[in-house]
């Protein structure tokens, strides 16, 4: 079963029962996990006891969730009864809580379930995940934080996942595996119950293998009603500066996308975000203070336990002027006016996810345009901007080749308007790709 659509509906119309998906999932998880990693503890019984109560209400004919029988996994920063969610930090390790983040309980509420919990960066810092293994290539990064999430996802340990995004963690996981991911609105999906990074622009959201599946998603978390009537957008927006960083074969794939959008009708316009040096120094300013800040207010005794990327940019940030930091966040907040502007005269923005395709996983730098950029900062590159101003923002693979590993696509949609924002990545999964 590849799809999460066709899953929940076989379940529903009894061609298979959930205690069948979830078995089937959880050998999976016993052939691949030794080898990728992905995951970090197996919920076994808790998974086939929800199954089994799945099965028995169905052939009572009562009612099940929206999601029942799918099988999921969450990342390890949110709180799942049953399982240990360290956040990946050493200090956290014995963190086995007796309720639910939010986002779990509504994925139990829909019936979807949990098979495990999935790795992430240590305290999400990072965005290579390095205990994960990629399934196509052990020499490239997964991703990250949510690289357990996007890796279990790529192969098919599960049909649906949980990944947060603070600079980019849910979309470029997401790009490294081909996979789906949706960071919603700021504050579309409740943080609750999740380990923070840096709560000013935490987010949570869904990962699928594609569309389709992430809306079935969100629809159901989210307790959204997808449009049963939906228009063609009239006009998307794109940066030609933000591709023109982007290496060769990224950039044609995107411009591959908008030629033919552009020639089913829909107006494609040229617009000027915000450069992306200076997101880069409006994020990476905003991002090592307010963490300072979060993290050594609330578990400052622990400081030596952070990862060494975190602890770096502690250093970093303890010599950060006040006044730089302001800064930062007027840009910010000039930022979303630029980004609100542009939605107004367009439905879409259009971007690349990543600007490079493949990446190695124990690489200090990468090259992006003509320099070597940090690692992290150039992974997040074209994601950050996005969790700054809060808008929704979808990650899908476009081919352009016979490479197994796609260029990513970036949908950028108005605030609140993940429904519209989903069901223009379903058209052009059908209709583009």
């Amino acid at each position: 079963m590849k799809s999460a659509v066709a899953a929940t509906a076989a379940i529903r119309n009894r061609l298979i029962s959930a205690t069948e998906m979830t078995e089937f999932f959880l050998e999976n998880i016993e052939t691949a996990n030794p080898e990728i990693s992905a995951i970090r503890e197996v919920l076994q019984e808790q998974a086939l006891d929800k199954a089994r109560s799945i099965d028995d209400r169905i052939a009572r004919s009562q009612p099940i969730g929206a999601l029942a029988g799918l099988p999921v996994v969450v990342k390890e920063n949110c709180d799942t009864a049953g399982a240990t969610c360290s956040a990946g930090l050493a200090f956290h390790h014995e963190n086995r809580p007796e309720s639910d983040a939010a986002i779990s309980s509504l994925l139990r509420k829909a019936d979807a379930i949990i098979l495990g919990v999935s790795v992430c960066d240590p305290g999400a810092f990072s965005t290579r995940t390095p205990d994960v293994t990629h399934p196509l290539n052990p020499d490239l990064t997964v991703g990250g934080s949510s690289g357990g999430s996007a890796a279990a996802l790529a192969c098919d340990m599960c049909l649906g996942a949980i990944g947060t995004d603070t600079g980019g963690s849910i979309r470029i996981p997401s790009a490294c595996c081909g996979t789906v991911g949706l960071k919603p609105t700021f504050g579309g999906l409740p943080m609750d119950g999740i380990f923070p990074l840096v709560p000013s622009l935490d987010h949570v959201g869904p990962m699928a293998k594609s569309v389709g599946d992430t809306q079935l998603l969100w629809s159901a978390l989210s307790r959204q009603q997808t449009p049963s009537n939906s228009t063609a957008p009239g006009c998307v927006g794109f940066d030609p500066r933000w591709l023109a960083e982007a290496d060769d074969d990224v950039a044609n794939a995107v411009l591959g996308v908008l030629d033919r959008i552009g020639s089913s009708g829909i107006e494609v316009r040229e617009i000027e975000l915000p450069g992306l040096d200076d997101v880069a120094w409006a994020h990476g300013t905003i991002f090592i203070v307010e963490a300072l800040r979060y993290h050594m207010s609330e578990h400052g005794e622990f400081r030596g336990q952070y990862p060494d990327i975190a602890q770096d940019w502690f250093k970093v940030a303890e010599t950060t002027p006040d006044e730089e930091y302001r800064q930062a966040v007027s840009s910010r907040r000039d930022y979303t006016r630029q980004v609100n502007d542009h939605l107004q005269s367009v439905d879409f923005i259009v971007s690349p996810t990543l600007l490079v395709r493949e990446i190695d996983k124990l690489a200090d730098a990468i090259r992006v345009g003509n320099r070597d950029l940090d690692f992290t900062m150039a992974m997040v590159r074209a994601t950050s901007l996005f969790d700054h101003t809060g808008h929704p923002a979808l990650a899908l693979p476009v081919s352009a080749d016979s490479n197994p590993l796609p260029p990513s696509l970036q949908l950028i949609g108005k605030n609140g308007g993940e429904a519209g924002l989903l069901q223009f990545g379903q058209w052009i999964e059908a209709n583009v790709i």
